[in-house]
């Protein structure tokens, strides 16, 4: 990057410190983005390190810890030790933010329960992430609030199997939420700390359940699994190719218009009555994509600007970013590491990020 480039890019939390006692995905993803935007942020580990380093890997450590604590420096402490308990103390009184996902009845038997450390640190943002809410000593993770949520029955298969996301939405969207609240408190003009409370419970329900919520809450049906099905249009489907699957939407009023011609349909039904019979409408348009190439399929689909993609694997489609987008995905580094990058550009040009530090271990360089 040019240092005019590096000069251009927003730096909102420089100077500001931000203590990261949390492991696996959400609090540390959170802390990460704080990073990402110039916060000075100390990962807290026991010497053993965060949970997450003994998952896969390879010859530089976990795929996990490193997708979630990048730009930080590492710190270990024995919190069951008095003494090293009092030095979290210390470092808790120099910061301006406390991030920590560790379950609520482990936080009070430590004194760091969000009114014990309002408390003794009036002027503290502290970020707690939990499953339920601080108030409920239940342990919990993402895939467990995917069900608890509902999700896992929204996402259901057609036939009512229920089904998780292998992408972490939960603490994904926590880490997101978190990040997002913890900041804009650092930069409150009043500057009085405060509490933010997060539950993966009402995170979920808010960015995962969405309109379902809503409609929910206001007295509505959502009937059966959709499965793959879009369940505000159809046909919207993932479809069979002749050289594999495509992914077309094409239940809007607006493309259906466009996109019934093509496939020989004479239906005029309208959007609520296109998704009660949705398989109907699927079937007329699998039948059109079926005999073709998936590259005839979206060249079709381009021509009458019907958004749609083809279904690839994870290999492939990390490749063809890349050639879309500078410098996308993931940067290496001497020796083959990769750093995860920020997913946006800023003027052009990527937020620095270093990669994870060893337990115990400084801040890396750029």
């Amino acid at each position: 990057m040019s240092e005019d480039g590096a000069h251009r890019l927003p730096r909102p939390l420089a100077g500001r410190r931000v203590v990261d006692l949390s492991q696996f995905i959400a609090g540390p993803s959170a802390a990460m983005y704080l990073a990402d935007f110039g916060a000075e942020v100390v990962k807290v580990e026991s010497p053993q390190g965060d949970g997450s380093r003994t998952l896969p890997g390879n010859a530089f450590g976990s795929y996990y810890t490193r997708s979630f604590n990048c730009g930080k420096e590492s710190r270990t402490l024995d919190l069951r030790d008095p003494a090293q308990r009092a030095r979290l103390d210390e470092w808790l009184a120099e910061a301006d933010a406390f991030i920590c996902n560790l379950a609520p009845a482990s936080l009070k038997s430590l004194g760091l329960d969000g009114p014990t450390l309002r408390a003794r640190f009036p002027r503290l943002v502290i970020t707690l992430i939990s499953g339920y809410g601080q108030d409920d000593p239940r342990p919990c993770m993402d895939t467990v609030a995917q069900c608890e949520s509902g999700f896992a029955m929204l996402n259901a298969d057609e036939d009512g199997s229920p089904r998780l996301s292998t992408g972490w939405p939960v603490d994904m969207a926590c880490g997101l939420v978190a990040g997002m609240s913890c900041a804009m408190a650092m930069l409150d003009p009043a500057r009085e700390g405060c509490v933010i409370d997060i539950s993966m419970m009402e995170v979920a329900a808010n960015l995962l359940l969405g309109p379902a919520a809503l409609a929910l809450s206001e007295g509505a049906a959502l009937g059966r699994p959709m499965g793959n099905r879009d369940r505000a249009s159809a046909p919207s489907n993932i479809y069979r190719c002749r050289d594999g699957h495509v992914y077309i939407l094409g239940g809007l009023d607006a493309y259906w218009l466009r996109l019934k011609p093509l496939i020989g349909c004479t239906d005029d039904a309208p959007i609520a009555e296109r998704v009660a019979r949705a398989p109907q409408f699927d079937a007329l348009l699998e039948a059109w994509t079926l005999p073709r190439g998936r590259d005839e399929v979206l060249a079709e689909m381009a021509r009458l600007q019907i958004p749609a993609g083809v279904v690839r694997e994870p290999a492939e489609a990390i490749a063809r970013i890349r050639g879309l987008r500078p410098d996308a995905v993931t940067r290496e580094l001497r020796g083959g590491e990769h750093v995860p990058l920020f997913p946006a550009l800023l003027n052009g040009h990527r937020l620095p990020r270093t990669a994870t530090p060893a337990v115990g271990g400084a801040r890396r360089h750029a």
